[in-house]
């Protein structure tokens, strides 16, 4: 050791601050890891959140739905824990980030939509903050399933008609003495076949269409069976078959 009354060395530089460049870097203080003087933000998302938007977004268009899928259900996992601010306010930021636009599972379900539902479940008042453009895409979405997943007028024509054009061929081969009975069944369901095409669903007109077809077919596929009276057994299979289609079309 020296002196304190030793000369100062003159053979060491003088001391200068380090560029910004080369700053070192500092460990993460307070949510933030600064690099090179710039702040990063922590995440403003749960990570298996992120996790499956990021694998949906990256994946082929095969697989997409199946990870969009999974997003809606981690999304309803989350509104399951009841009402939360911290919930809440993580639909709101993949809302308004638009991270979920673009993803919808299989059964044509958004991811955007899904989101929409689980901030709605939540309740009052988190409820009360979903966008009017958000709350729009997710009734258009609704509406989009249901008319994806409805049975078509015509397959219900289609099946009726059908087991009618096999009972006519049954009788053209085997022709019945008395035909009185079967040809009122086939006006009878004729009728209600023109209800239930004309009338949409939920209306009283398609339900008595729907409540006449199969109580006719009921009764023309029971009678040949128990009392073998001269109906017609095929068009009352179909006519069955029919009106469970036209009750599904009606759901």
């Amino acid at each position: 050791m020296e002196g304190e009354d030793a000369a100062p060395r003159t053979d060491v530089a003088p001391w200068a601050p380090l560029p910004e460049d080369d700053a070192p870097t500092l460990p993460p203080t307070g949510g933030f890891a600064h690099r090179r003087g710039k702040p990063t933000p922590h995440l403003d998302l749960p990570l298996p959140v992120l996790v499956l938007i990021e694998q949906a977004t990256r994946a082929d268009a095969v697989l997409r739905p199946a990870m969009a899928e999974r997003l809606n259900h981690q999304l309803a996992r989350m509104a399951q824990t009841g009402g939360d601010r911290l919930v809440a306010d993580t639909f709101l930021r993949l809302l308004e980030s638009g991270r979920l636009n673009g993803l919808v599972d299989p059964k044509g379900r958004s991811c955007r939509a899904a989101a929409v539902e689980a901030l709605l479940s939540l309740g009052f008042p988190y409820a009360l903050e979903v966008r009017p453009e958000d709350l729009e895409h997710q009734r258009a979405n609704v509406l989009a399933q249901r008319k994806k997943g409805q049975v078509r007028p015509y397959t219900v024509m289609a099946v009726a008609v059908g087991g009618l054009w096999v009972q006519w061929l049954y009788e053209a081969l085997r022709p019945s003495k008395d035909a009185g009975l079967l040809t009122s069944q086939v006006g009878l369901m004729l009728l209600a076949m023109a209800a239930l095409w004309l009338a949409p669903p939920r209306t009283p007109v398609y339900r008595v269409g729907m409540l006449l077809l199969a109580l006719v077919s009921l009764v023309g596929v029971s009678l040949p069976l128990l009392a073998g009276a001269p109906l017609g057994l095929w068009a009352g299979l179909a006519g069955l078959v029919a009106a469970f289609l036209a009750a599904l079309r009606e759901g």
